[in-house]
Order: structure tokens, then C-alpha cells, then sequence
């Protein structure tokens, strides 16, 4: 066999597992939070046929949209999208953990409000920002 044509069935094969382990997954949504998700190699491609998806299925497809927070890379099944936890402690230094969020002020602020609500000690809950960590984010 050609030695071209061997490395070009590698090339096909490698890119071909490269495009099944990281892609971009978007969803489009209609008024009637009704959702169509969509997963290609390619972020425009994901919203553009997502949103062709909800324009053709949709009840109300002039409601139809997709939010950039909609669309999520994926790599080696793994989302890039950031989640971001944080711990609020009290006096006591007893822990209270945020749910995840995309945002870290976000979590930081639920942390926080979640110790006031729970602790036996609220005025000294108290939040810094080192303790909070994107759990997506490699070490």
C-alpha cells in the first residue's frame, strides 16, 4: 500500500476519534421551555442546526433562542463550562458549601447566605474567595 494513502486512513481515523471524545453540545429553547440539543465538532454548527431544530418543531418558533450559556464544549466527555463551589465558614469553622455554579460569585454568595440561614452562629459567617474552586479546572 501507498504510504500517503496509509497516513491519510490514520488521519481520518484519528480526527474521526478526536470528533466522538470533544465536541460542542448547544440547546435552543422555546417559550415553552421545550429544548433541542444538538452536539457537533463545531460550535456554529451545534447553534445553527439546534436552532433550525426548534424553528421546524417548535409550536412558537418565533420564541425560539439559544443563550450562549446554552452551548458547552466537551473534551474527552468532560464539560469546559465552569463550576464553581465555594465553603463560607462561621465562627465555629463549621463549613458551608455552595451548590455548583457557572459563576463564582455566584457560589460565594450562596455559600454564604447558606451558613447565615443554617448556622447556630450567623453574624460570623464570613466568605474568602481562595476557598472557592472550579471543579472543572485541572491542578
Amino acid at each position: 500500500m501507498n504510504k500517503n494513502l496509509i497516513g491519510f486512513i490514520l488521519l481520518c481515523i484519528l480526527q474521526t476519534s478526536w470528533a466522538e471524545d470533544s465536541y460542542w453540545q448547544c440547546a435552543a429553547q422555546d417559550d415553552q421551555h421545550k429544548q433541542w440539543v444538538v452536539k457537533s465538532p463545531y460550535e456554529r454548527v451545534a447553534t445553527t442546526k439546534a436552532f433550525e431544530a426548534c424553528k421546524k418543531q417548535s409550536v412558537a418558533p418565533v420564541t425560539c433562542k439559544i443563550p450562549k450559556e446554552s452551548c458547552d464544549y466537551f473534551s474527552n466527555g468532560l464539560s469546559s463550562r465552569p463550576m464553581w463551589r465555594c465553603l463560607a465558614l462561621d465562627q465555629m469553622s463549621k463549613p458551608w458549601w455552595s451548590e455548583v455554579h457557572a459563576n463564582r460569585d455566584e457560589a460565594a454568595i450562596e455559600s454564604k447566605a447558606f451558613c447565615q440561614q443554617h448556622s447556630s452562629m450567623p453574624d460570623s459567617c464570613y466568605i474568602n474567595l481562595m476557598t472557592c474552586k472550579n471543579l472543572n479546572e485541572r491542578n
